[in-house]
């Protein structure tokens, strides 16, 4: 990387401001490095930043020659050709050719800037670059000697190896190495007497991919330890918890036969179906609570009609139905159990880890549930867990004991101090109340926009959206205007049946099979509860123009996977761990929850945005009213 003589606050206001008085005052390398930003796209192709800095040093050089034969005529001749569009254009080009900007928090000398020979002084990014972001050597014999850490990651190693039995809980945010503090922690403990632990397969395999000798650790998801522990029960009872097939993902059975086997019946308005949908979400909810039994605020609403006493009944069989899910009371009783259950099953047992681990390292720790939670708190092991409580698109997140060592880490190795304006309002107004602020590194440049009007970016961009109704809103679009994308694979997932069942519910009003949609026995019943939501407002405007089967398929044949993509679609949840050199947020992920003082959709809806917005490494487009718009989601 290296450094263009030019304050960021000053570029993004040549980028944003009609550039009145910068040239007349400008000195010859900040007109240098105007001219060189302008013309970045129309460079042929990315180059490395050593190439890109002989470039720089070639018109620094002309301006010197311009300079000694007409002194001023070079800053005047940059302002005439002046182009503000292809300029921030520039700008946010910078990154991916491995190019900063000078910080306006950093001091330099301006004679730093040249050689002796007043030309471009090549040695300037070095030593800039240790002023800006300093790292530390760490010299410990199990560690790498040339090992260079940040002055947050040093403090933190450091306190770890003075306590290496005490647990330690870290709040870092997006970008600040926590990735590479989970591979310095491993290196320092026992691969044998450590447990690599992560709530889903695919977050234990990114978990394993991030230390070195990942095979000689005992790896689980916390299914599977619940699954090791509880299996360890091998009296008459085991075969309650050992069953195989009622663990299978594709085994569920029909509501008629759960109606049966525990004999539920109407209840009020509902029909006896209706109230084993209740009592599975019931039972949902619960098992992700700190609880130790189903209470009424587990029950989800029953709709209208429902009288007080309904709902006690109601409880009794949600509560008949976590008992024959745990403890069947007959062979032939066969309720799915998934993880969950499991996990919250263990978490009211006496069980802990077992002692022949001595330290457990956790990744993604804001996902994890309160029974999780429980069981880590009490286990005697030294818990290390590393997570960013504003990206759990869940909401809250539970929290440890206070017994357990709680720090933050904030200063960002990946986006430049341009996104502490967006992601620190995104911070002050997350229910959870952190103390701590995001601070981007002077040693980057990333470059916020913001635009009034949608419209499809110029340069590779990933586009993130909030759910299902954004993707089928922008795919219809993109394969439309025949922009070459690519839909972010697990985005890709289902995404085919939404659009089918969404088509025949609106005009055939046929039961839909997509798990958002299968709840709505209407189009209106969809209508009246997603309303507020612009990209399902798009969606409906689009059905009621008459959309088919037919424009989706001539949709889909437009679609070409094969093609250098311009941008990459996918959902907010597509894109957690990914980052990418330039993100553009949806409008729609700005929907304010539909009850107030609700502060569980509030931090849901917070963390969509921080998580979008904290994709981006070198450019961040977002809606124009954001920041205002976020300011008004005050805390309760």
């Amino acid at each position: 990387m290296f450094y263009l003589p030019l304050p960021s606050d000053q570029a993004d206001r040549l980028a944003s401001e009609p550039a009145t008085e910068f040239f007349s005052t400008a000195s010859l390398l900040e007109a240098a490095t105007v001219l060189f930003v302008q013309n970045l796209p129309r460079q042929p192709a990315v180059a490395s930043a050593d190439a890109q800095e002989r470039r720089f040093a070639e018109i620094v050089r002309i301006a010197n020659e311009v300079e000694s034969a007409a002194p001023g005529r070079f800053q005047g001749q940059v302002g005439q050709h002046f182009d503000r569009e292809a300029f921030a254009m520039g700008l946010g080009m910078l990154g991916d050719n491995g190019i900063a900007l000078l910080s306006s928090e950093v001091a330099y000398q301006a004679d730093e800037l040249l050689d002796a020979e007043g030309q471009w002084n090549f040695q300037f990014a070095d030593s800039y670059r240790q002023r800006a972001t300093p790292l530390y050597p760490v010299h410990l014999p199990s560690l790498a000697s040339d090992l260079m850490l940040s002055d947050q990651q040093h403090r933190l190693l450091r306190e770890f190896l003075s306590g290496i039995d005490e647990s330690v809980a870290v709040q870092g945010f997006a970008g600040t190495g926590k990735t590479f503090l989970i591979h310095q922690f491993a290196r320092l403990l026992d691969p044998q007497r450590t447990l690599l632990l992560a709530l889903t397969e695919g977050q234990l395999r990114a978990l394993q991919a991030r230390v070195k000798d990942a095979a000689a650790y005992t790896a689980l998801t916390f299914g599977q330890l619940a699954d090791e522990l509880l299996n360890r029960d091998l009296t008459s009872n085991g075969w309650r918890l050992r069953d195989p097939y009622r663990t299978k993902l594709s085994w569920r059975p029909q509501d008629a036969q759960v109606v049966r086997w525990l004999g539920i019946p109407d209840i009020g308005p509902l029909a006896a179906r209706q109230v084993v949908t209740l009592c599975i979400r019931a039972v949902r909810t619960f098992c992700h609570s700190a609880d130790s039994q189903l209470q009424l605020h587990h029950l989800p609403w029953a709709g209208p009609g429902t009288t007080p006493l309904d709902q006690e009944v109601l409880l009794e069989k949600a509560r008949l139905y976590w008992q024959e899910l745990i403890r069947p009371s007959a062979r032939e009783i066969q309720l799915p159990v998934r993880d969950y259950h499991r996990v919250k099953l263990l978490s009211l047992t006496a069980e802990v880890i077992d002692s022949r681990y001595t330290h457990v390292i956790v990744d993604e720790a804001h996902e994890l549930s309160a029974p999780m939670l429980a069981l880590l708190d009490r286990s005697p092991q030294s818990i290390i867990a590393l997570g960013d409580e504003l990206q759990n698109l869940n909401g809250l997140s539970p929290h440890h004991g206070s017994f357990i060592r709680q720090r933050c880490i904030d200063r960002s190795l990946r986006a430049g101090p341009a996104m502490d304006k967006v992601l620190n309002p995104l911070i002050q107004a997350h229910p959870a109340a952190i103390q701590g602020a995001f601070s981007g590194s002077a040693e980057h440049y990333t470059r916020v926009s913001f635009f009034d009007t949608v419209s499809v970016p110029e340069q590779p961009t990933a586009l993130i959206v909030d759910d299902e109704w954004g993707l089928f809103g922008w795919f219809q679009r993109l394969t439309h205007l025949s922009v070459p994308f690519v839909l972010l694979k697990s985005a890709r997932k289902d995404f085919e049946l939404f659009v089918e069942d969404c088509i025949e519910l609106y005009r055939h009003g046929t039961r839909p099979r997509h798990p958002m949609l299968f709840r709505y026995a209407s189009w209106q019943a969809l209508e009246q509860d997603k309303g507020d939501d612009k990209a399902f407002v798009a969606v409906a405007n689009m059905l009621r123009k008459g959309y088919t089967p037919e424009h989706f398929a001539r949709a889909k044949s437009r679609y070409r996977w094969d093609k250098a993509p311009k941008l990459f679609l996918g959902r907010v949840r597509d894109v957690k761990n990914m980052e990418f050199a330039r993100v553009m947020v949806s409008p729609e992920l700005m929907v304010a929850p539909q009850v107030a003082g609700n502060r569980n959709e509030r931090a849901r809806m917070l963390a969509g945005l921080y998580t979008a917005c904290s994709r981006a490494r070198h450019e961040l487009i977002v809606p124009g009213g954001m920041l205002d718009w976020v300011k008004d989601q005050v805390r309760d």
